[in-house]
């Protein structure tokens, strides 16, 4: 029996995980581990660890598990380990990848609205101001959130991450490095800015892009409503809608006043299933799939 390990049990990731698992169809073995435990062989291994731990924990394992998926951020960019959303590139895996990590929970959100027009637009640049979850900082920050007089409540807070040497946040950059890197597309043009808000569950952006040819909204929408787990709806779909559903919901869409090249729209997803545990369940789905009929 193929054997799937959740490292990291105990923290939301890793309950949002095995909750995600359980889902599964195809046979397997679900085991789990806190993030201290010593870890057997397996032939999955879920990293639901932070930076550090993720970084300690994947030279140890290398000799003992086939696979692993990181949900963490540590190794995003490193080359050679794919950056996966398996409804856009999961071809980026293959028998010989043992190291695979799960995007940006915000940059899945918005890459998945980018894909379904790749085959028909040439886009080449893109803006998008975040509207961030409570639950997308962790427990701590939830815990926050809830503490009478918290800088989160009823409020939007214009930082997210660590403010780097050139002015933009860790999360700012990973909107552009980590967009590049699923789509395929070295040279896109990635302004971002991203913003917390009152809201515990679902991330939400205000997009903008911009494409060499001229826009058909009707043929934009169809696109979008036909691929996996992507739903364009012309009534005004908002986080709260989005929580503890799978799909990406997009909404307003527009061509811009001036630029027909130019359209604007508005996509919120759920954090904790598409930007997080949904999206580590459907690369485990995909390996147990392709690697171990």
């Amino acid at each position: 029996m193929t054997t799937v390990g959740i490292i990291g049990i105990n923290g939301m990731v890793g309950r949002n995980v095995e909750a995600q698992l359980k889902k599964v169809k195809l046979p397997f073995e679900l085991k789990t581990f806190g993030r201290n435990d010593e870890i057997p062989a397996l032939d999955i291994a879920v990293l639901c660890t932070d930076n550090p731990v993720s970084a300690a924990l994947v030279p140890q394992l290398k000799n003992r598990v086939k696979f692993m998926v990181d949900m963490s951020s540590q190794f995003r960019m490193t080359p050679g380990v794919p950056l996966v959303i398996p409804e856009i590139n999961a071809h980026t895996i293959t028998a010989q990848t043992q190291l695979i990590a799960s995007p940006n929970c915000t940059t899945t959100g918005f890459v998945m609205s980018l894909a379904p027009l790749a085959p028909y637009y040439h886009i080449t640049e893109a803006f998008f101001c975040s509207y961030q979850a409570i639950s997308g900082g962790g427990k701590k920050l939830l815990d926050d959130f809830h503490t009478p007089g918290s800088l989160y409540e009823k409020n939007c807070v214009p930082l997210i991450g660590a403010i780097q040497e050139n002015g933009h946040t860790s999360e700012e950059l990973k909107g552009l490095y980590e967009t590049r890197k699923i789509m395929g597309w070295p040279h896109i043009k990635v302004y971002c800015h991203t913003v917390r808000v009152g809201v515990e569950v679902s991330h939400a952006l205000g997009v903008t892009i911009k494409a060499q040819e001229n826009f058909d909204l009707q043929q934009v929408k169809k696109l979008w409503n036909e691929f996996p787990n992507v739903v364009y709806s012309e009534q005004i779909m908002t986080p709260k809608q989005a929580a503890g559903k799978e799909e990406t919901f997009i909404c307003r869409l527009r061509l811009d006043v001036e630029d027909p090249k130019v359209i604007h729209y508005f996509v919120t997803e759920d954090n904790l299933l598409k930007g997080a545990a949904m999206n580590g369940r459907q690369i485990v789905e995909y390996l147990l799939e392709h690697f171990f009929k």
